[in-house]
This record gives C-alpha cells, structure tokens and sequence, in this order.
C-alpha cells in the first residue's frame, strides 16, 4: 500500500515537474521574472534560491506552480503588488509583456506534457517490453453470439471500390475467431485495442467500415470489407462490437487421466485449428464443452516449428457454471492448492439460485475441510451432482453493509464435455527499430492525444457516462496496478496521462491554461485588460467548477471502491 502510494507521487510529481519546467522556461526566455518554482503546494517545505528564483517542494503533492512577477490569479491592490514585486521593473512583469510572449508561457506547460509523452513513448519503443498479442495484433478472438460481428455482413474486396458502394447480398455472414481486422474506415489498425476505442468512444450512432482478412484451412487468404455498427451488450454501459482479443491457445499444462494427455499434448503446444476452424483459448474452451457425447474433435497443433494433428475425444465432467473462485493472496504454487478458495466472480443467475456471493471464502465441501485442489476434483468429478459447501462470509465496512456470517449453500454442478489442457497466454516480446524509436514516439503520442479528444467528444455527445470518469484514487490504483506489470506498462501509463493533462490543461476554463489563453486572447482583440472585478469573479466561477468537478470524480472514486469490496 504505501510502496503504491509513493509510486502514485513519484509519477505525479514528474508530471507536474515537466509541466511547470515548460512555464519555467518560457518565462525565463521571455525575460519575466519568476519568484518561485515549485512542486508541490504550500506550504514550503524546503528549497534553495539560485539567482532569483526560489525553487522549493511544497508540502501537498497535489499540483505545483511557477510564480511570475504580474501573474495574478486574483487582482491585487497597489499595496499588495507594491509588496510582493514591486522592487521588479515592470517590463518583467507577465502582464506587462506582449500578448505573444503570454501566449508561449500559457502554452509551453501543456507543450512540455506533450513532449514528455513522446519522450516516453520514445522509451518504450526502444527498451522494449513483454505484452499480450492483442497490443500487438488486432486480430479477433471469441465472437459472442447476437452480437454486431457475429451478424455483420461481409463483402469481398473489390480493388476501386469506395467504402459506401459495398451493398446487397453480403458474400459471408459474421467475424469469426482468427480474422485480422487490417483497416477501420481506411484507417490502419495497430492493435485490438484501436477495435475497443473506437466503438465505445465512437459508436453507437454510426456505421463503421472494417477491411479484414480471413485465411482458409487451406492457406488462401481473402479480403473482405465488413459494415458494422457496434451497440451495447446486455447491462454494460458502453457499446462493442462483440469481440475480444485473440489469445493464442497455448497448452500449459494436460491433466493426468483426461483426453489432452492420453492423446500427447505437451506443455508449450499451440492448438491452431479446431474441426478445421481456427481456436484460440476462449473458443477451443467453448468448442470442447458444447461438444456432444462421444464427438471427436480434430486438432491441428504446432509444436517447435512442426504440425501435428490429434484426434481427441472430450470427456464428460462437472463444472460449475458462472462460478469463478481461487486464491486472491500471493502464495507459492503449493501452498495456492492446499489453501481455502474464495470465490473471484459469480454471474447473477448462481447468485440468486445458490445464494453465493464473491469474496465468500469456501471453508468446506461435502462435509471436509476445502482446499482449492479437492474443490477442483470434486466439481469434476460430479457431473450433474451437487456440491454442499459452507463459505464464510466476511463483514463488509465492519459490518455496515454486510454482516460476518456462516452459511450451508448447495451449488449444482453442470455436466459439460472437457479435455483436461489448461492454457498460458503469449506474451509476446516487442521492441522497434531504432530508425522508428522516435517516429513511434509521436505516432503513439498522437493516438494518445485522439483517444483523448475523442473522449471528451464522447462525453459531450454523452455516448460516454459522466460516471466513467474517475479522480486521484482510480489513478492511483491504475498507476499501482501498471508499477506490478513492470516499468514497461508504468512507463506506458504515465505518458497516457500526460497527455490527458496536455489536453485538460488546455480546456477554456478559468484557472486552467485554456483559461489564460482565453483571457489573453480577449485582451488582444479588445487592446486593454479585463475589468479587474470581471476578472476576480472569472476566476473564481473557474475554481469553483474544478472543485465541482473534483468532488465528483472523487464520488466516483468512491463509489468504484465500495462496489469493488460489495458482493
């Protein structure tokens, strides 16, 4: 928690410090004379004076300031100008210098954010990193059913044809799993997550054009040109296309006694073609449990390079349907089997037939002791059985919401049809050239900065909730969660961040540095200063909002929390 927590301030305070460094300088090159530089707010903790800046910490790490000789954020009378820089000739002051030269200090903060990105980007382009296929690929994964893909009419490609001309009779029906989204609307697409953005960020009032690719059992690749128009699914609150990413199916590890070992799938086999139709972990899973009694399913595998093929026939054994458990804790791989499992996820219907919450922590099952590895064997062991467990039911905000308690559940167990592989996903090992590191840089800076704007336009249009945004603590727990995948995500997300900063800072809002651009702007035009009093008032209507608006992503904060640790 507090390892988080200074993680949390450490890449706060590099984001302001790039920031306020951007003001700091222009100032300097402009020739305004700057009292303070500063990361952190007051009060002052310490610092040292060089020349005639102090440059010092303050001691709340929420933000941080350049104080300029003539920058008023409030008008100040004569005395109190007089006594805070009135010894500073007044063609230092900011107020005194040509509009122009405001405008390169209001905008080098945001333009330093800006550059920091790319620098980081840059970074990441060159050292490198471990990630999921999908950051990588675009390529589709699991088709739920009903949903925009599985029903999206697909026309072959014809060379000259515009996007809106494909019509009529489609020439296929639906995405399936292994197709390769290649463009959106002629965009390129780099990764699945380009899919993600643009149907919630974008979707829901218009058609989209997707060029895929689609490569047959027998090797021949086909374009086609899909129209979909993504919506949303069931209870979520943003539209999809209906898709998720394409996890390659990996085999980890074959289960003594079950179908995958007998047939002599090894750890580290990909499973490439299922029945002849390309697999990736979710739809072979999916595959093998709607297999009917005594199928044979036909697998092509790749192992070392080489192409193999297995007739497997899945076996008959018990799951629990629309139950997740596990152990949350670090433990070593030993202690995870012998250990209580505690339930992860549990879909509504189980909820409310079996009673079964999450975070329940199982402590028995069938009248024994529960450990993570007899729940396992029972459940596959009883095929259209049932399961009695006891589960203890931990308190909730010290029993406010929920009280600690005892229960005697029964859970039915599903016959559905298995081979007994577990699967690891691939990660893949990405760094660019040197000739892209920094063309890289800008490209994921601008794709940064687009899925920003496109947010706020989102929002606007209200295609997004108000209630998705979030304040310090999601940010904190995001920053923590990126520190545990390694430098590679931390450094991912703190560029992501200073470019939402870039644009925020930039919005036409009082106190903010759009703020200042506006009002610089109007000075320009108008050839004198705001009425002092208008300005005053300005300001503060600006500073009330962005308490406003804090106060509500904090309440949004909040209410993540308690429904994160509410069954």
């Amino acid at each position: 928690m507090i390892t988080s927590i200074l993680i949390f301030l450490i890449v706060l305070s590099i984001l302001i410090f790039f920031h306020e460094l951007g003001h700091f300088v222009a100032a300097k090159a402009c020739n305004i004379y700057v009292d303070r530089f500063s990361i952190g707010m007051p009060p002052r903790l310490f610092g040292v004076k060089i020349g005639e800046t102090d440059y010092c910490l303050g001691a709340l790490p929420i933000g941080g300031f350049v104080k300029m000789a003539g920058q008023e954020d409030a008008p100040l009378t004569e005395d109190e100008r007089e006594a805070q820089y009135g010894g500073v000739p007044e063609e230092r002051w900011f107020n005194r210098r040509p509009v122009w030269q405001r405008y390169i200090v209001v905008l080098a903060g945001p333009f330093m954010n800006f550059v920091l990105a790319i620098a980081l980007y840059s970074t990441m382009a060159a050292v490198g990193g471990e990630v999921p296929e999908s950051e990588i690929s675009p390529r589709i994964g699991m088709v739920e059913e009903g949903s925009p893909a599985a029903t999206a009419p697909l026309y072959l490609e014809r060379p000259g044809v515009a996007w809106d001309e494909y019509d009529g009779p489609p020439d296929a029906v639906g995405w399936q799993t292994g197709d390769l989204p290649l463009e959106m609307d002629g965009r390129p697409l780099a990764n699945f997550m380009d899919l993600a953005y643009a149907a919630a960020l974008r979707g829901g009032r218009r058609e989209f054009h997707v060029l895929l690719e689609r490569t047959d059992s027998d090797g021949t690749a086909k374009r086609y040109v899909s129209r979909i128009t993504p919506r949303i699914l069931g209870d979520e609150k943003n539209p999809r296309f209906g898709v998720a990413p394409f996890e390659t199916a990996i085999v980890a590890e074959s289960t003594e006694g079950l179908p995958a070992a007998a047939a002599g799938l090894f750890p580290g086999d990909e499973i490439l073609r299922a029945n002849g139709n390309p697999v990736d972990s979710s739809t072979f899973r999916a595959l093998t449990e709607r297999a009917e009694p005594g199928s044979v399913i036909h697998l092509e595998v790749r192992r070392n390079g080489e192409f193999l093929y297995f007739d497997i026939t899945p076996k008959t054994v018990g799951r629990i349907r629309g139950l997740t458990y596990g152990v949350s804790k670090k433990l070593a791989r030993d202690e995870i089997e012998q250990a209580s499992p505690e339930v992860l996820a549990v879909s509504e219907e189980l909820k409310e037939s079996a009673g079964i919450q999450r975070r329940d922590v199982i402590v028995a099952v069938n009248g024994e002791p529960a450990t993570l590895r007899r729940m396992r064997a029972l459940e596959m062991e009883n095929p259209d059985g049932v399961l009695t467990i006891t589960v203890r039911r931990p308190a909730v905000l010290f029993g406010v919401i929920q009280r600690a308690d005892i229960l005697t559940l029964e859970l039915p167990v599903n016959a559905v049809r298995a081979v007994g592989v577990a699967m690891r996903p691939k990660m893949v090992f990405h760094r660019s050239p040197p000739s892209q590191w920094i063309p890289e840089g800008f490209r994921q800076s601008y794709k940064a900065l687009a899925i920003t704007i496109s947010t706020l336009k989102a929002l606007i249009m209200r295609d997004v909730s108000a209630t998705e945004l979030g304040g310090p603590v999601m940010i904190a727990t995001v920053v923590a969660h990126a520190a545990e995948g390694g430098l590679f995500w931390l450094l991912k997300l703190t560029a992501f961040i200073s470019i939402n900063l870039c644009v925020f800072n930039l919005l036409p809002l009082p106190v903010l540095d759009g703020g200042l651009l506006v009002i610089h702007g109007y000075e320009a035009v108008r050839r004198k200063p705001l009425n002092p009093v208008f300005l005053e008032r300005f300001q503060m209507i600006g500073l009330l909002f962005i308490i406003a608006l804090m106060l509500f992503v904090t309440y949004n904060d909040i209410g993540r929390l308690i429904e994160n640790i509410t069954p």
